[in-house]
Order: C-alpha cells, then structure tokens, then sequence
C-alpha cells in the first residue's frame, strides 16, 4: 500500500512523503530539470545516478543535480519511507545571492551523491524537511521567508558535513556484482559515446551477450543501451552548445553522428526544442 503522509507545492517548490509498504522499482528511466533532495527515511533502496549504483540505507540523504539520470530500485522485501523536494534552479537564487557564499549550480555540482547520516543528523536533517512542508501547508505569515531559511540550513549543512567529515561515497556503492558490471558500462558509455555507437558495440567491448547485457542494463538504470548512448550524446551536445562556437553540424560529428538530420531527431526527442534554439536560451551572451 502506498501511503501519502504529505505532498505540498508551491512555484519552484515541491516536497512528498511517501511510505510504501511493498516492493517498488520506479517504473521509468528518470531526469529533470529541476535540483532533487531525497532523504530516506526507513527501509533500504539500490539507487542509480548517473554511472554509478548506490546502496542507500536508513537516514541516507541523497542530492540529485539538475538534467542528472536517476532511478529508485527495490531492495529485497524492503519497504521503505522517503522524503523528495524537488527545487527549482530560480526558487532560492535571490535569497542566496544576498550573502554570494553559495549558489545552487555550484552547491549540486560540488555535493551531488550520497550522505550517510548519524542519528543525531537525521534528526536534526527530518525536521528542516518536515518544517518546509508545514510551513507550505498552512502558509502563515512571512512562511516563504521560512521555507528558503530551512532550505538554505540544509544546503549549509550538506556543505559542512562534507568537508568536517571528508564523506566518502564510495562506501556507499551497491556491492552486487551485476550492479558493478552495469556501472563499468554506463560509464564506458558516458566517457565513449562517440565510438559505442550500439548495442552490438558495447557487448563486444565487454566481451557479453546482446540479450544479457539489454536486460541487466534496462533493469539497473530504466534505460536499455541504446537510449543511453543517446542520452549521453545529448548531455555532450548540450555542453558543446553552451560553450563553444561549434556550429550544429560540427557538434552532432563530435558526439556520434553521422547525420545531422537524426542528430537534431534525437536531440528534440530529449530537449523538447532544436539545438540552435537551445544555444540561445541557455547560453550567457557577452557583457
């Protein structure tokens, strides 16, 4: 049975409290625009980021950057409880640039990954959550001042408790051996994607069957190989558009393609606009 405790929005903001008393894998591969904060709060999870699968445990904290692959995966019999906020990149950018200690680009990129917490910080990390969704719910005087306050504490916080305790997030990796397997070859596939043109390709490299690969890969990451090396092309595409003077045509050659046609097929498939268009929203014109 899946049991809502809360589920609050507000523009730029979203925050879910979910128990789920019953194995559960998120249905479908996963990414979005906007920054992911997920906080476990019983029950275990195997849980896909971008190259790499994590074992996630009780009092786990999770932070997911924007545009990055991510999916939930059951954990033997596990039920579980979880808290996600899903923020907006411009919800807390004028609060915090009042101090200009810390922007939420530069926080994500530099803390994304796991946080293994202690009891006393779960606590403490469980009542900054639960405080934002209240004060959401009823909405009282001056409530936006305090929900962007116990926002940014948790931000700070996720930034002290990385450098004081030097966090490894290796140990938080999933030991299974499939799991490994699947991580070696998502990150082949990220680093290679201009050559791992296949799944025929890829198999070959690793040296494993077509059909084995497809269906521990599809299993681990809800992507089956060949999206993935369409998503990681994309992903290059979209960094080359912002910050270089390629032209299109030179860009879908560099990630893979051999046809500019299908390159912007593929990248409108993703993007949901055409490449020239994207360069123009994303990219910072000259001062």
């Amino acid at each position: 049975m899946k049991k809502i405790i809360y589920n609050q929005t507000i523009p730029g903001l979203a925050i879910s409290r979910v128990v789920r008393d019953y194995e559960f894998t998120m249905p479908i591969r996963h990414m979005h625009d906007e920054y992911e904060i997920y906080y476990l709060i019983d029950g275990e999870r195997y849980y896909f980021i971008e190259n790499q699968i994590y074992h996630v445990k009780k009092g786990s904290l999770v932070l997911i950057n924007r545009n990055q692959i991510h999916k939930t995966v059951q954990f033997g019999d596990s039920s579980h409880e979880r808290i996600a906020v899903m923020l907006g990149g411009n919800f807390l950018s004028d609060f915090l640039a009042v101090t200009g200690e810390l922007s939420l680009p530069a926080f994500f990129r530099q803390n994304q990954g796991v946080f293994c917490l202690n009891p006393p910080d779960q606590e403490y990390v469980l009542s900054l959550l639960n405080g934002i969704a209240a004060e959401m719910n009823t909405q009282g005087t001056g409530y936006r001042a305090m929900i962007l306050t116990k926002l940014t504490r948790l931000l700070i916080f996720c930034q002290r408790y990385r450098r004081h305790r030097d966090t490894d997030i290796s140990g938080s990796l999933s030991a299974s051996v499939t799991h490994q397997k699947v991580s070696e070859v998502a990150s082949y596939i990220s680093s290679h994607f201009a050559e791992a043109s296949s799944l025929d390709t890829v198999a070959r490299h690793f040296f494993m069957s077509k059909s084995y690969l497809s269906r521990i890969f599809k299993q681990a990451t809800g992507y089956t190989v060949n999206e993935y090396i369409n998503v990681s092309r994309v992903q290059e595409a979209e960094r080359l558009l912002i910050e270089s003077d390629l032209s299109v045509t030179l860009i879908a050659e560099a990630v893979g393609y051999e046809s500019i046609t299908y390159f912007e097929k593929i990248f409108r498939s993703h993007t949901g606009t055409s490449p020239l268009k994207y360069r123009k929203q994303h990219r910072i014109p000259d001062v």
